[in-house]
Parts: structure tokens; C-alpha cells; sequence
């Protein structure tokens, strides 16, 4: 059908034909399910994540719709997975049967494991692999077929900085988003459940799961992150605003029993399992976590070490306090021997060095649908490169297995053209929405460029004065639309085609006449001086090895404001440094990608002046809210406005949500804090190149960061066909 958003994926026949002879027959079906008559607009992989949050179980729909059909003439048989009709009625099993299914009824001593593992089995060197797994494993659905064992993925990166690199292949958090992202399904917690006012969530845990070092993953992981971490004023001076309540105290979390944990809110929050999707240690933070290995951390935290054992630790790392020595030991990729839940784990190298690899984790709790241990590929190994250009010069060669990741969209058609030749295809995942290059103006700037930098008119000048289309045809290949950062038509949070477009209207002469009444004086040279006399330079900053030709648009914008008379310049800054200069309001401006707009009520959204990570929009708002109003700037009427926006809709029913995401859009565009270019393109991570062995990758896919694309593909289930 037209408008399957998975319809490019690969059918997957009837389980029977997928799983191999140590799994006995599918289960029937016990009628636990239910009828449901298709309607307008279903196909079968919406039906499946809807029903039990993955699109990639619709093959249970179908085998059990057509048991249930052999007996029942009411039903619909389903020939053909990809063709259902309006009217049918067919069956749709329940959350057990299509567990069941999935998992292929493995039977007890029926799960497969890795060569390479088998063989230190044999040895003695590692536990069986039925006592490595869980009594209830993480079953993952495949995109085409049940794999094989074997293989590295190559893949690059430009230095430490580029940490979320590993972030995004190994999406270690409680819970994911879906491949699509459009549902939070179940990763390491096997589910949840909340009150009736959403102030209470229970999250279960599996039992029998280990960390990678075969020690036991329960509750107490869970707590120790709460009560040692997040608690910990030297670790987290300010606890993030997902763990607040609405007066600012701190949501508790407390141990029911060593495999079930509950969040209690003072007031209802219906985002927590959108935030607790993205607690997987992005931006190397310790504010991002949900849980960490107490056996392990315990021997750099104060509250559990000797101290003199720990000062000795800190002193031979170059850390002056235990914290610092804390911070780096509780990221895997940073430490490089600190125990994880992920895929893979690694394997005593780390970030900072110049191949960063990471291998199987012999403990990993997920299984496919024929009962084998994932994941398929042994390592994932990733290669320092000086820059981006010599990281896009390696993936056309041949020597990048799967990355979208600094990959250049302008280098699209050089890609393609040596497809053949390099040993890869390219497949392309556009963003949700938003803008693939905004620039952002920071309202609490402090030199004397506040005074237009806060002024409304003057913004909207800047964007009237951006030739959009010239942007589209130069760095974006003709592709995608002029538009400000907010979602796509497609999302429910789309404030409509007014605001998308709100002020992207290609129009110097408007800009000048604009311009003309907020800042009318110019210097010898036509540029526009401040009302006090003295120059405006505005200066953008920019990262220029990212994901994106952002120094080419930077300077593009330059010479559009020079034109009207507004000087600018683009300033280059490696992203350590731009990113350090963002919280402590040093960025005037930036140029960035707005790709948070599917997620404005979690995580760090860039509409949130609260966020840390974010972009330079009110650093000093920030420090305001944190301090209580002691420090910082206050925000104005409109700011309050957005916080007041978000803060309403995670205590708000999805359909409340919805009306304020799109009232939240429409303030946004209309203040346009940040500058729209061009967007709904596959310019930012989302031209990836894929070894053309390499099997399992979806056609189409959600691209955004809360999704940590391409972690949302579950990468655990790539393989090399052999």
C-alpha cells in the first residue's frame, strides 16, 4: 500500500520457513487475541506496532490470523501480508501469542550462540549460553532474515568528540524508541505500567540478566544510579528536569523488588517513557543515565571507597577530584573496561584512541526469532579520521560498512556513481521535520548586539534577507523545502503550512524596510551600525566537520545579510570547544540542525531554554530557572510562555499534547529564536552508506537524534550474508 511507512522492508514469510530445525512448531493460537475489522489507511506493520510496539511482528498477525481462519469462516485469510483490504476482519493475536511466536517456542537447551563463544564453552573459558541467557529474553524481529554469525562493521570517527558515534550504534537505555519511532517499546526493562494519573511508573526488569561481565543486572542498579548518582551535589549539582516534580523537588524512585522499580510523581507525567528512551549516557553526561553498575563504580565512588585507594585512582588518571575520575569510569566508551548491557562492549580501548573497537557482549539479553544470541557481527570498529572529507574519501573507496554519521549529502551523486565499484549501496532516511540548518540567536547575550539580537523585527529581517532557494540548490542538491524548525506535514505536531513557512519569503527589499526602522544609521562601508553608534558584527559559530556543508551555508547567509547591511562573519570552532562555549553563553549565534521537533516534551529539546546539552537560545534562562531566580537572566513573557507550554503537556493526555505541541510551534515560528533554512532532507545522518553484503538494514527508517539513529534499526540484528 502507498502509505506503509515500512513498505520497502523485505516480507518475512511464516515463521515455520524462517526458523531453523532445533526450534519446534509455533504455538496455536488460544484465542486471547481478538477480531478487528481493517480500516482505511491500516497495513498490517501498523497493526503490529500499535498492538504490541513493533511493526517488524507482523508475521504473527498473519500466522495466527490464518490459523484462527482455518476454523472460523468470519476471518479473512492472509495470502499475501503486503495486500489487506478495507472490510476484512481478521484476527489479531495477543501480547503472549505473538511472544511466543516471535521467540519461535525455543525450547530449553535449543539457544544458538556465536562460533567464537561456543568455543570457549567448549574450554571452559565462559557458562553455557542457556545460563548466559534470561528466563525471558529480548526477542528482536528481523527486517529480512534470520542471519549469520561473523564479520566486523567499519565505521569512522573524527576524534573524542565524536562520542555519540558509539551512542548511536549501541542504544543502551531501559526502554527504545521503534524503528519507525512512533512507539517506546521494551529493551532492557520487559515493560511498565503507571497509575491512573500518571504519577506512579512501575518498570520491570528482566530476570536473570547480566551485565557483560556475567554479573547480575537487578534493581539495585537502578537505585544506585538514584541515591549515588543523581542525588550525589558533587556529581549533579542540579538534578535534570525530567527527575523533577513541579515545585522542583526530585521525583523518587524506589526498589519493590530486585526486578521491579517505581518513579513517583508529585503531579501526573505522561513523557516519562519518552525520557527514560534517551537515559542511555548521550553526551558522555551522567545526567543521562537511568542506571550503571554498582559493583563496578563503587570502587571510584566516595561513599563506598577507601579513600586513599580512591585518591591514589584519581591522582595516577590526572583528575584533581573523584568526580571527574567518576564521570569518565561510568561511560563504557570513555573508560573502556566499565561493564555494559549493550550489544557490544568495548574492549579496553576507548574514544580517545585512534581505532576505538568494540566486541560481542557474551551476556547480551536479546535473542532473535529462532532463538540465537545476538548480536550477528562480532565488532563494530571504529577508525579515527582527521576530518570529515577524509572519512566521506574512505566510505567511497569501500572501506565504511554502514554509516550515515558525517557522510556528506553533497557527495550523493559521487556515491552513487561508485557504488559498483566501492562494494556498497546508499540508502537515504530523511529527518522528521525541523530545519537541516538553523541559526540560532541567543537571547541572553550579553555585548552590546542584545539589543537586536532581542528584538523581533530585526530577526524577521535576517530571515526575509536569506536567498533559501540559492541555499536548496547549493548545499542541499535541490532537495527538501524553505522552511522554519518545526515538524513535518506529516506529524500530528505540524502547526500548519502559515507557520512552516512563516517569514522564509525571499524579500531584501521588505528586510531593508524593516531594517530601516530598528537600526537605520550605516557605516562608511553601508553596514548597519547598533543604536549607540558602535559596529554590529554578528558572529556564527560553526562546526564545520559535522553533518552538514553548515560553513558553506554560514557564509551564504553572510553575504544575503551584507546585502540589507548587516555584518556578519563565520567563525569556526572544533565541536568540544563550540559545545563548552554554549552553557556558558559565549555563542552569539550558531548554525545547527533543529531535529528535535517530534520530541518537544523529553529529553533536550532545543525549544526548552532549560536543556543542557542544547543550542545557545537562553543559556542564561537556564542558570535563572536552576538558581530559583537568583542567578541568570529571567525570561520574557514569550520564553515563560514555551516553558509553561512544556511543562503543561508532560502532565497532559496525548490528545492535550498534540494541541500544545502545535501551540508550542506556532510561538516558535512567529518569534523565530532560531532561523529556519532548509529542511526535510536527508542531509543530516541520513545518507548512509551500507556494505552492500551487509543484510537487515531497512529501506526506511526514522532518522532523529532522540531516535539515535541508526540504534532505533537495532543494529544487534545486522548481518553479513555469506
Amino acid at each position: 500500500m502507498s502509505k506503509k511507512l515500512l513498505s520497502l522492508l523485505i516480507l518475512v514469510a511464516l515463521a515455520a520457513s524462517l526458523l531453523p530445525a532445533t526450534v519446534v512448531a509455533a504455538p496455536s493460537a488460544q484465542a486471547g487475541g481478538k477480531n478487528y475489522t481493517i480500516q482505511k489507511d491500516d497495513w498490517l506493520s501498523k497493526l503490529a506496532e500499535k498492538e504490541y510496539g513493533d511493526p517488524l511482528a507482523y508475521p504473527a498477525i498473519v500466522f495466527y490470523n490464518n490459523q484462527m481462519a482455518e476454523e472460523d469462516d468470519a476471518l479473512t485469510v492472509i495470502e499475501d501480508p503486503d495486500v489487506i483490504e478495507v472490510g476484512w476482519t481478521i484476527y489479531l493475536p495477543s501480547s503472549e501469542e505473538a511472544s511466543a511466536y516471535l521467540i519461535g517456542a525455543v525450547t530449553a537447551g535449543a539457544y544458538n550462540e556465536a562460533p567464537e563463544f561456543a568455543e570457549m564453552v567448549a574450554a571452559g573459558e565462559l557458562p553455557p549460553v542457556e545460563e548466559r541467557l534470561l528466563d525471558e529474553p529480548l526477542i528482536t524481529p528481523v527486517v529480512d532474515d534470520i542471519g549469520q554469525y561473523g564479520g566486523t562493521i567499519r565505521r569512522g570517527f573524527v576524534g573524542p568528540s565524536d562520542h555519540n558515534n558509539y551512542t548511536r550504534v549501541v542504544y543502551d537505555a531501559l526502554v527504545r524508541f521503534s524503528p519507525t519511532g512512533a512507539e517506546v517499546i521494551p529493551h532492557i526493562a520487559k515493560g511498565w505500567d503507571s497509575n491512573v494519573d500518571f504519577t506512579e511508573w512501575t518498570v520491570y526488569l528482566r530476570p536473570g540478566m547480566k551485565w557483560s561481565d556475567g554479573e547480575p543486572f537487578t534493581a539495585d542498579d537502578i537505585m544506585f544510579w538514584y541515591n549515588d548518582i543523581l542525588l550525589n551535589e558533587e556529581l549533579v549539582p542540579s538534578v535534570p528536569v525530567w527527575m523533577q516534580t513541579g515545585d522542583g523537588s526530585v521525583a523518587t524512585v524506589e526498589k519493590l523488588d530486585d526486578y521491579t522499580v517505581k518513579w513517583t510523581y508529585q503531579e501526573p507525567n505522561t513523557a516519562f517513557l519518552l525520557d527514560l528512551a534517551n537515559k542511555d549516557g548521550a553526551d558522555k553526561s551522567i545526567l543521562l543515565l537511568a542506571f550503571a553498575p554498582a559493583h563496578y563504580l563503587k570502587q571510584f565512588h566516595a561513599s563506598y571507597a577507601d579513600a586513599d585507594e580512591l585518591a591514589a585512582k584519581v591522582a595516577e588518571a590526572g583528575f584533581e577530584t573523584w568526580a571527574e575520575l567518576f564521570a569518565v569510569e561510568a561511560m563504557p566508551h570513555l573508560s573502556g573496561k566499565r561493564p555494559s548491557t549493550a550489544a557490544w562492549v568495548p574492549d579496553g580501548s576507548t574514544v580517545s584512541d585512534p581505532v576505538f573497537t568494540i566486541k560481542r557482549n557474551p551476556y547480551y539479553f536479546a535473542v532473535d526469532p529462532a532463538g540465537n544470541q545476538l548480536p550477528y557481527v562480532d565488532e563494530v570498529r571504529f577508525t579515527f579520521f582527521a576530518d570529515k572529507e577524509a572519512l566521506n574519501l574512505a566510505a567511497v573507496a569501500g572501506e565504511i560498512d554502514m554509516q550515515g554519521r558525517h557522510i556528506s549529502m553533497s557527495n550523493y551523486p559521487v556515491f552513487i556513481e561508485n557504488a559498483e565499484k566501492g562494494g556498497y549501496r546508499v540508502v537515504t532516511w530523511p529527518t522528521f521535520g525541523g530545519s537541516d540548518a538553523v541559526v540560532m540567536l541567543n537571547q541572553t547575550w550579553e555585548g552590546p548586539e542584545s539589543v537586536v539580537l532581542q528584538n523581533k523585527d530585526f530577526r524577521i529581517a535576517l530571515s526575509h534577507a536569506i536567498d533559501r532557494e540559492a541555499i536548496k540548490e547549493l548545499a542541499f542538491l535541490g532537495l527538501g523545502e524553505a522552511r522554519q524548525g518545526v515538524p513535518a506535514p506529516f506529524h500530528p505536531y505540524y502547526p500548519g503550512d502559515e507557520w512552516a513557512f512563516k517569514y522564509t519569503e525571499y524579500d531584501p527589499d521588505l528586510a531593508n524596510e524593516i531594517l530601516d526602522e530598528v537600526i537605520p544609521n550605516k557605516d562608511a562601508n553601508g553596514f548597519r551600525t547598533l543604536p549607540d553608534g558602535s559596529p554590529l558584527d554578528i558572529e556564527i559559530s560553526v562546526v564545520p566537520e559535522q553533518f552538514a556543508a553548515w560553513a558553506d551555508i554560514g557564509q551564504l547567509i553572510v553575504e544575503d545579510w551584507a546585502r540589507v547591511g548587516v555584518k556578519a562573519h563565520v567563525e569556526l570552532r572544533e565541536r568540544s570547544l563550540h559545545f563548552a562555549m554554549r552553557p556558558t553563553n559565549e555563542l552569539m549565534a550558531e548554525i545547527w540542525n533543529e531535529d528535535t521537533t517530534g520530541f518537544p516534551f523529553s529529553g533536550m529539546p532545543k525549544f526548552d531554554p532549560r536543556s543542557d546539552p542544547a543550542l545557545c537560545f537562553a543559556p542564561l534562562v537556564r542558570v535563572w530557572y536552576q538558581s530559583g531566580g537568583t542567578e541568570g537572566v529571567e525570561p520574557t513573557p514569550e520564553i515563560k510562555q514555551i516553558v509553561d507550554i512544556i511543562d503543561e503537556a508532560k502532565v497532559s493526555p496525548r490528545a492535550r499534547q498534540i494541541e500544545l505541541a502545535q501551540e508550542l510551534f506556532r510561538l516558535w515560528a512567529d518569534q523565530i529564536y532560531e532561523i529556519g533554512t532548509v529542511g526535510l532532507t536527508p542531509m543530516v545522518q541520513g545518507v548512509v552508506v551500507v556494505n552492500a553484503d551487509l543484510r537487515n538494514i531497512p529501506e526506511v527508517a526514522g532518522n532523529d537524534w532522540p531516535l539515535r539513529t541508526p540504534g532505533d534499526t537495532r543494529p544487534e540484528q545486522y548481518f553479513y550474508a555469506q
